[in-house]
């Protein structure tokens, strides 16, 4: 039996396994973090803070994809939120919800570049 519930688990796209910086700024707080992305897709990352962000949150995102040297400022919503006991670290789903189409193309052809070829 296939339904679209049997499929939930599937993620919408591909995550690639990352580990670089990211500046998150919370915007109308005056708060300015840094972090690291731990996975990317066309859609999202999870980044890993020491400070708890809730979810449903609307951040800006400050980052350089490996090999690149353009800096893009992406705007994103926290989708979740969990402490990883392993990392003493918050770990925060990220779905962005603004980006220019050249940032978009980087980072689904990034993304891509990643992926495991069947």
């Amino acid at each position: 039996m296939s339904t679209q519930e049997d499929r939930s688990h599937e993620r919408r796209f591909f995550r690639a396994i990352v580990d670089f910086p990211v500046t998150i700024i919370v915007p109308g707080h005056e708060l300015v973090l840094t972090g690291a992305a731990v996975d990317l897709s066309r859609g999202g990352m999870r980044i890993t803070t020491t400070t708890d962000l809730p979810a449903g949150q609307p951040i800006v995102l400050r980052f350089t994809l490996p090999s690149h040297d353009k800096e893009m400022l992406v705007r994103a919503k926290i989708a979740l939120t969990f402490f990883d006991a392993s990392t003493k670290r918050y770990a925060h789903g990220v779905a962005f919800t603004q980006y220019t189409s050249g940032d978009h193309e980087k980072i689904a052809a990034f993304v891509a570049s990643k992926q495991p070829t069947k």
